[in-house]
C-alpha cells in the first residue's frame, strides 16, 4: 500500500473504532433509538442528492434499508446502553460469521473446514465474554442483555447484506442515501412507539457533547468511513483491506478501556482474542476467494 492508502486505512479504523465510545457517551444521556433517528436524519439530508429510483430493484432496497438503517441501529444502540463500548465492539464482529452463514443459505456461497472453525471460534469468544461478564459495571449495565442486543443487530446487518449483494444496480453512495432516508423514517416511528422523554433528555444533556456525537456519527462514521472503505476496496485487493478492519475493534476496545473505564479482565482478553482470531480466519478465506471472483465486492465490513 502507498503512504496515502495506509493513512486513509488507519484514519478509517480510528474513526470507526472511536465511534463506539461516542455512541456509548450519547446513549447514556439520550434514548438510544432517538439518538439513532437524529443521526440517520442528518445522513439522509446530506446524502439526499444521490437518491436514485431504479425500477425492479426497489423492493430489495427497502428490505436492505429496514435492516441496515432501522433495525440494526435500534438494536445496536440499545445494546450499547446496557453493555460496555469494548464488549459491544467485539460482539459486533459477529456480523462476519452471520453474513458468511447467510451467504451459504441464500447466495450459494460455500465454505470449508477452516471458515467453519473460524465461525465457531468467533461465537465461542463472544459467549466467553457474555457468560463471564459482570453486570456491576455501572448503574444501567446489563452486560448479557446488551451483548445479546448488539449480536442481534449484527445478525440483522448480515440479513441486510444479502439484500445489498442482490442490488447490483446501485452504487455505494446511492445505497447510503436510501438507507439514510428509510432509516430516518423507521427510527422516528420506533422512538415514538418504544421510547419516551426524548425532549426532556435532550434538554438535560450536554449539548456540546450531543451535537458533536451526532455530527461524528453521521459525517465521520457513516459518510467518511464508508467512502474511505470503498475507495480502498477499489484500489487494493479485498484480501488486504477486509482483514485490516479488525483494527477497528482493537481501537474500540482500548478506547473503551482507557476513556470510559471498561473492565479488561482475563475473560475479556481470552474471549476477544478468540473472536478476532475466528473472524480473521473467515475474512482471510472469504477475501481470497473474492479477489479471484470479484475484486470490487465488499467483505468484512460492518455497515
Amino acid at each position: 500500500m502507498s503512504a496515502r492508502e495506509v493513512t486513509i486505512l488507519i484514519l478509517m479504523c480510528l474513526v470507526w473504532g472511536f465511534h463506539f465510545v461516542v455512541i456509548k457517551t450519547a446513549v447514556t444521556q439520550l434514548p438510544p433509538i432517538f439518538y439513532a433517528a437524529v443521526r440517520m436524519t442528518l445522513v439522509a439530508a446530506l446524502m439526499a442528492p444521490f437518491l436514485r429510483w431504479r425500477k425492479g430493484q426497489m423492493a430489495r432496497i427497502f428490505g436492505g434499508g429496514i435492516c441496515l438503517g432501522v433495525l440494526n441501529y435500534s438494536l445496536m444502540f440499545t445494546g450499547l446502553k446496557f453493555a460496555t463500548a469494548s464488549t459491544s465492539a467485539i460482539a459486533m464482529e459477529l456480523y462476519v460469521p452471520f453474513a458468511t452463514i447467510l451467504s451459504f443459505l441464500f447466495l450459494g456461497d460455500k465454505f470449508g473446514l477452516q471458515r467453519s472453525l473460524g465461525i465457531a471460534l468467533a461465537f465461542a469468544g463472544v459467549a466467553v465474554i457474555a457468560l463471564a461478564g459482570s453486570d456491576e459495571v455501572g448503574p444501567e449495565t446489563r452486560l448479557k442483555l446488551g451483548i445479546g442486543l448488539v449480536a442481534a443487530g449484527a445478525f440483522v446487518e448480515a440479513v441486510g447484506a444479502v439484500f445489498v449483494k442482490q442490488s447490483v444496480s446501485f452504487k455505494p453512495h446511492e445505497l447510503m442515501a436510501w438507507f439514510g432516508v428509510i432509516g430516518a423514517i423507521g427510527l422516528w416511528i420506533m422512538t415514538a412507539v418504544f421510547e419516551s422523554g426524548q425532549q426532556e433528555a435532550f434538554a438535560a444533556s450536554n449539548k456540546t457533547q450531543m451535537i458533536g456525537a451526532i455530527l461524528y456519527s453521521a459525517v465521520g462514521a457513516s459518510i467518511f468511513g464508508h467512502t474511505a472503505y470503498y475507495w480502498l476496496i477499489k484500489r487494493l485487493p479485498v484480501s488486504l483491506v477486509a482483514p485490516s478492519v479488525l483494527l477497528t475493534t482493537v481501537i474500540a476496545v482500548f478506547s473503551g478501556v482507557f476513556l470510559l473505564g471498561d473492565p479488561f479482565g482475563v475473560p475479556m482478553i481470552i474471549g476477544g482474542l478468540m473472536t478476532l482470531a475466528g473472524v480473521g480466519v473467515v475474512l482471510l478465506r472469504t477475501a481470497k476467494k473474492q479477489d479471484i471472483k470479484a475484486p470490487l465486492n465488499e467483505s468484512g465490513i460492518t455497515p
